[in-house]
């Protein structure tokens, strides 16, 4: 258990007027805990009390090793395959004082799991994920190491790519290469994106088939995990001399990435950092293609707290970490973005942890 966490939860739970928090498996539990058993669909979970002290309710088949991973002090309640869940878990409730009260749930809560409690136990379910989010929105220094970290192999890693590059090249092979290429390099958790000409218009494409030909976007979107802090950058590169719209697309994309970068700082009101961004875009008529926030926080997950987008009224504090990427989409013809974490760091300064060019390149 990670004792500087969990104390920060009790505090956020009794500060909200709740009796307890559940926690369900996912990085959350992961975050708090050190730890994060196998997700499955038997319903299993921490509650966190109000008076600090925790239990386990999980089923039999992962009882003996919660008892291994938790500290002897906090009780684990199991429930056999033959047994009606609710009412074991209201049993549990009933002998920790929780009927009754008011449990906050995080966002990896299955909520099917949590009607059959609540209609077998007396208990009010509530929205805990701004409490979670709260907690994780600043990061420690050694969180904000390892995000450098994983900045760096994901930088690594675009250099080594752009020799994959050229006609015929397929959106397969590439993202077979960059998983390969992170995992080499040390990171953990590899995922990516790769679209190639009019699949590169898909913000969050999901596809492989696309094959590169003349004149053709390839956009990458990729990261990995240091520390359990995750990187996320997105490239995109020509194959073959650009139209004079992708051209102007691309230093387009770049300005406005640069220029909502020069704007993080501490203090800084993030409203004002999609806004410039989008004000660049504009200039040409391309505004309304960013059909996405500026950027997302970033750290256990990949899309955490804050949002960078013109209705979060917040101002950037030290110890944020974010995603800056603009992007234009072009339905059915092509997309360019560019995006880097940012943080703002132990000095209250920007600090933009990829490195790797935003130069047009073409291959």
């Amino acid at each position: 258990m990670r004792e500087e966490y969990m104390e920060k939860l009790v505090q956020c739970i009794r500060q909200a007027g709740l009796d307890g928090m559940l926690i369900c498996p996912g990085e959350e539990m992961r975050f708090l805990t050190g730890f994060s058993p196998m997700f499955c669909e038997r319903f299993q979970g921490l509650f966190v009390k109000a008076d600090g002290t925790a239990f386990y309710v999980c089923n039999l088949l992962y009882g003996e090793e919660m008892r291994e991973q938790l500290p002897p002090e906090v009780p684990v309640y199991t429930w056999f395959d033959g047994d009606v869940m609710p009412e074991r878990v209201k049993e549990a409730l009933k002998e920790q004082g929780l009927l009754g009260g008011r449990i906050g749930v995080n966002r990896d809560a299955v909520a099917f799991q949590l009607l059959e409690i609540k209609e077998r136990a007396d208990i009010i379910f509530c929205d805990g994920k701004p409490l979670i989010e709260e907690m994780r929105i600043r990061k420690s220094g050694e969180e904000l190491e390892n995000l450098r970290r994983s900045a760096a192999i994901v930088d690594q890693v675009f250099l080594k790519v752009l020799d994959r590059i050229c006609p015929g090249v397929t959106e397969a092979s590439l993202q077979e290469f960059l998983l390969e290429e992170m995992s080499r390099l040390g990171g953990e958790s590899p995922e990516c994106i790769v679209g190639i000409g009019a699949n590169s218009s898909y913000p969050h494409y999901c596809g492989s088939s696309g094959r590169a030909k003349q004149q053709d976007v390839v956009l990458m979107d990729y990261g990995c995990t240091c520390g359990g802090m995750y990187s996320d950058i997105s490239r995109t590169v020509f194959v073959g001399e650009p139209t004079k719209q992708q051209r102007e697309a691309y230093e387009l994309v770049k300005r406005a990435n640069l220029e909502a970068e020069s704007l993080v700082k501490e203090g800084a009101w993030i409203p004002d950092i999609d806004r410039r961004a989008r004000e660049v875009l504009d200039e040409k008529g391309y505004a309304w293609t960013m059909i996405n926030r500026l950027g997302h926080g970033i750290g256990y997950t990949i899309h955490e707290a804050p949002d960078i987008k013109q209705s979060h009224h917040r101002n950037l504090e030290r110890g944020m970490a974010f995603s800056i990427e603009p992007g234009i989409y072009l339905g059915g013809e092509f997309g360019i973005r560019i995006e880097d974490v940012v943080i703002v760091n132990e000095a209250g300064e920007r600090e933009v942890l990829n490195q790797a060019s935003k130069e047009l390149i073409i291959l």
